[in-house]
Parts: structure tokens; C-alpha cells; sequence
């Protein structure tokens, strides 16, 4: 079995930097990740030597991925070329590669070393239905950005389009019937700092996926700060009103979830839990507290501090307090 220490020593061996395999654990990764790389790399080796074209085809193939963008492929054998000034590789040899990253995209060999990539790139197709599960619900984490209404669909189309011989028909049987669990994480965030961040990542350990819902609160300041780069693969929505209506206005059974800092935020929300089951008696909703940590954090008090630097230029003194908002 190949190990990522093996990878890290081939490239630096043919003078390629390391900082290719850290692209891996992008936080918006779920399938695309190092352990794809490594399931890539030995399928390749069950099946003969790896050379060195094939090798660097592999490990550049998903260098870049944004589910975002459209040109990922091309934006991946960039760097490759960008990353190979410094290698002793022919200009034939670079080429080669290039094209192998590029057919990826479309799955259609160039020559036999592209073919053993793209066998190897969509071998979790052949998977038993437990693993293809597990690889349908990273796809849809990596594609949670997209309303489910609007994803499903979609994803339905790319299946079909994959499923040669029927090999997938019971994934897309599972698709069509499955209903994930969805969230919808509610508050103004203004600003989204860590406390915030905490409470998301803890109910993504239990929900498939987790709407960011902005609310406009008459009671507090407009949102001015901007959103924080860890939240942009996320759905993101604004509503003013009634959160009852923006949950009804999405179209599909969806639980709510509340982050807490303390009792007395438990109390609060107790409160508005009973004003919200007479608007919407069947709305099931999920509290979740942050990390001890992160319970003195709150957006009011960050603002307050930003105005106390923006006035008596503060801001040298505390550099050396650990920021609750995100950089």
C-alpha cells in the first residue's frame, strides 16, 4: 500500500514542492481529499510499475478543486507546469502530463497512460452500494453550496451519464428516494466569528448538510462584516421576517439548529422556541452549545471591541489577544 510519505519522497526526488499534497485537505474537501490520492495510487500500482509522467499525472490531477469552478482540470495542469520549472522533465515529458490531467476532465484517454488514470480516477464506481454511499454523500458535501432542489437533479444527470452496463443503477435508485438530513444554522452573524464557526462544525458531524441562514434582526445593526472564507462552500441565505417562513420557503423538510454559549442563551431561545411552535407547530429544532472556549465570544462584543480600536487606536495593545473573528 502506498503511503503519503512515499508520495511527499517520489516528488521531492523529481524536484516538485510538497505544497501540492497539502491542496488535499482543503477544508471543502470530503471526497477529493489525500485519501482519494492514495486509492488513485494504488489501483495505479495493482496494475504494473508507475512511471514517472503517470505519477505526476496522478498527484496533479485534483490539485486544484473548487466544486465552484468549471475549469479545475486546466487550473490543475497550470500548476503543474507552474511546479515543473524546477525539474530536470523534457518538454515532451511536460506536455504528456498536462494532457493526461486534462483528459480527467472528460474522461477520454489520450493514449494508454491516460486510460490506466481515468480507470483509476473512477474506480469508485465499481464499488460495492455501501462504499458508493459513502462517496455520494462526500459529493454532496462538496456540492452543498447548491440548493438541494437544485442538486438533486443535476446529480442524477451526471450518474446517468456515468452509468455504463448499469453498474450504477441502484446508487441512482438511492438517490432518487434518499432524503438527507438537512440544517439550517439561523442568526444574524454579524460578524460570523469562531463560537459560530464551533457550533457548524458540530452539526455537520450530524446533519449531511448545513444551510447558513442570515437573518435581518430589527432589534440589532445590519450585517457589515464581511463572510469569512471557511463558510463559502456553504449555502448562504438571507431573509428577513420570520424564520418560519424562510424554512417553509425552501421547499423541503429542513431542521433548525441554535448555537448556545450559555444558560442564558438557553433561556432565550427556550422563549422563542414557544413563540415559533405556535407560528409553525411541527418545526423541530437543534441546540447545540460551543466549546467552553469559545463562550465568552459574541458578535455584539466584537463590534464593540472594533469600535473601541477604530476610536482609541487599541488595536497595538491587544495583538497579542487570539482573535475571535476569522482573518
Amino acid at each position: 500500500m502506498i503511503a503519503k510519505t512515499s508520495i511527499s519522497k517520489r516528488l521531492t526526488d523529481l524536484k516538485f514542492p510538497l505544497e501540492v499534497l497539502e491542496r488535499y485537505n482543503e477544508l471543502h474537501r470530503y471526497y477529493h481529499t489525500t485519501e482519494h490520492l492514495l486509492q488513485v495510487m494504488n489501483s495505479l500500482e495493482k496494475n504494473g510499475t508507475v512511471s514517472d509522467e503517470l505519477f505526476l499525472a496522478a498527484v496533479y490531477h485534483d490539485a486544484v478543486y473548487d466544486p465552484k469552478l468549471n475549469d479545475n482540470e486546466e487550473r490543475s495542469a497550470e500548476l503543474f507546469i507552474e511546479h515543473s520549472k524546477t525539474s530536470g522533465l523534457s518538454g515532451d515529458q511536460k506536455n504528456k502530463i498536462k494532457q493526461y490531467i486534462l483528459d480527467t476532465k472528460v474522461h477520454k484517454a489520450s493514449d494508454p497512460i491516460s486510460q490506466a488514470l481515468i480507470t483509476a480516477d473512477l474506480e469508485i464506481l465499481e464499488q460495492p452500494l455501501d462504499k458508493l454511499i459513502t462517496y455520494e454523500n462526500q459529493i454532496l458535501r462538496e456540492y452543498q453550496f447548491v440548493d438541494y432542489k437544485f442538486y438533486k437533479p443535476k446529480r442524477l444527470e451526471v450518474l446517468s451519464s456515468l452509468n455504463t452496463n448499469g453498474k450504477l443503477d441502484s446508487l441512482i435508485a438511492f438517490v432518487k428516494q434518499h432524503k438527507p438530513m438537512i440544517a439550517v444554522f439561523a442568526g444574524s452573524f454579524n460578524p460570523f466569528h469562531k463560537g459560530h464557526y464551533n457550533v457548524l462544525k458540530k452539526a455537520e458531524r450530524i446533519f449531511d448538510k448545513v444551510i447558513i441562514a442570515f437573518g435581518k434582526n430589527p432589534d440589532k445593526t445590519d450585517r457589515t462584516w464581511p463572510i469569512p472564507k471557511q463558510i463559502q462552500h456553504h449555502q448562504q441565505e438571507e431573509y428577513t421576517g420570520l424564520l418560519t417562513d424562510f424554512v417553509d420557503s425552501l421547499g423541503y423538510d429542513v431542521i433548525v439548529v441554535r448555537g448556545l454559549r450559555n444558560s442564558t442563551d438557553f433561556q432565550y431561545e427556550q422563549n422563542q422556541y414557544r413563540y415559533i411552535q405556535e407560528l409553525k407547530p411541527d418545526i423541530k429544532i437543534v441546540n447545540i452549545f460551543c466549546d467552553k472556549e469559545f463562550e465568552h465570544i459574541s458578535s455584539s462584543g466584537i463590534r464593540t471591541l472594533r469600535e473601541i480600536w477604530q476610536t482609541q487606536k487599541l488595536l497595538a495593545r491587544v495583538r497579542h489577544v487570539r482573535s475571535p473573528i476569522f482573518k
